[in-house]
């Protein structure tokens, strides 16, 4: 059986979508009725006067164009706002119409792959908080995917996945890429440090909202002299960006980028330095991420990323296992902080503590946090049973509870349980 994953770049303006079959690697992109793929997939809709018919993408906004329907963007902002839509005299849930998008765009993938092959799929999007996920949850629920196939993920934790399947040396050094895409010029630099074990990738973000794009800095008048100052002042940008650090690689991806404006912005881009034009960088890093997580590769052991929703540390247990002192995992760092959580039963040693070792990978020095089980009925050792429960809050803060089991027909449980909120901060 033939095995895909997908990267989905759910984006206000214009998604993306890529997929590969597993044993390839090679990513394809599909667009939305066979034009050019690297368009995109505009992220619209419109509804057809006097019916109850839908079109999505480019049809929707051909059908808009010729003024047979009302057209429907910002499917993303509304759907976070809550404001029910009025079209024609009658309201829409902005959530049931990004659906609707969603499900009418992925189903493209059909005429390339048997959804039941698919083994991950794996969302993208600018901000992954807990409205976001709200609304990817109520979305994913009625596609043909299992939920647990279904990963999110940001834009920033795209560009670590996409840079660490290129070759080496395009990110020796730092990579930033620049996003002319969406209303005003943002960027994200990938940094690594190759002083930890595993190798530490971070992604800065860093937005520049008094840059617009083009069309709107030039006030619609494409002039020689407008053009002059717009890249001026992206060159200053990209000075200022760039000063004091070692950058190896630049990525310009966006409609902003499109045309002559920024010939003296690319000559200093190209001094010594790899760059790339493109769109779709944020679902291929989707689709390279779906693939390392159902077949792992040997760069994913040596290289792990930490953004703003991954762990900041690893904790663990030291115990006897099959008679020999052990490390036991308890959750890894730079998994998904709201998608963590573990539970463990395992027999006291002795005493009436619990010891879990914190091993943060941003810098700060290995440590044990040690909970006290005060009032721990008095029983000989080997004799307790205990479980561990640990969940997230955040990114930084682990929450425990330790129960009390007792030990089978010998000794009942206390019904005690002791809690403790673990901070991974250095």
């Amino acid at each position: 059986m033939t095995q895909y994953v997908i990267g989905y770049d759910l984006n206000e303006n214009i998604s993306q979508i890529s997929f590969t079959e597993i044993h390839d690697g090679r990513l394809k992109a599909v667009g939305g009725d066979g034009r050019d793929e690297k368009f995109g997939i505009p992220t619209v809709l419109c509804k057809r006067n006097g019916v109850n018919q839908w079109f999505f993408g480019r049809e929707a906004m051909d059908c808009a164009a010729r003024g047979d329907g009302t057209l429907v963007g910002k499917l993303l902002s509304f759907a976070k706002s809550g404001a029910r839509l009025e079209i024609e005299g009658d309201a829409y849930d902005p959530i049931d119409l990004l659906i609707l998008f969603f499900k009418r765009s992925l189903n493209i993938i059909s005429s390339y792959v048997n959804p039941e092959h698919v083994e991950r799929l794996v969302i993208t999007v600018e901000v992954l908080d807990n409205k976001m996920i709200e609304i990817l949850d109520k979305i994913v629920a009625g596609i043909s995917v299992d939920r647990e196939k279904i990963i999110y993920q940001t834009y920033d934790e795209s560009v670590f996945y996409y840079m660490i399947h290129q070759n080496k040396e395009l990110w020796l050094n730092n990579v930033v890429v620049f996003d002319y895409s969406a209303d005003y010029l943002k960027t994200y630099e990938l940094r690594m440090n190759r002083n930890t074990t595993p190798v530490v990738g971070f992604v800065d973000y860093f937005a520049y909202e008094q840059i617009k794009l083009p069309q709107f800095m030039m006030e619609g008048e494409v002039s020689e002299e407008k053009a002059a100052r717009l890249d001026e002042l992206f060159l200053q940008t990209v000075r200022n960006r760039f000063s004091g650090k070692a950058v190896g690689s630049v990525y310009l991806i966006g409609d902003g980028f499109e045309g002559e404006w920024f010939d003296k912005s690319k000559g200093f881009l190209l001094m010594g330095r790899h760059v790339f034009q493109g769109k779709n960088l944020y679902s291929k890093g989707a689709c390279y991420c779906a693939s390392d997580k159902f077949s792992p590769k040997e760069v994913n052991m040596s290289h792990i990323f930490l953004g703003k929703d991954k762990l900041k540390a690893n904790t663990g247990l030291l115990m006897r296992v099959q008679g020999k002192d052990d490390y036991v995992v308890l959750v890894d760092a730079g998994e998904t902080w709201y998608e963590s959580e573990c539970a463990l039963e395992f027999i006291l040693e002795d005493g009436n503590s619990v010891e879990i070792i914190v091993t943060p990978l941003d810098g700060g020095r290995q440590r044990t946090e040690e909970i006290y089980l005060n009032g721990l009925p008095t029983r000989p050792r080997r004799a307790t049973r205990l479980r561990l429960e640990a969940s997230f809050e955040s990114d930084v803060k682990m929450h425990v509870k330790v129960m009390d089991l007792g030990f089978g027909e010998f000794y009942t449980s206390s019904g005690k349980i002791w809690e403790r909120d673990i901070e991974f901060t250095s």
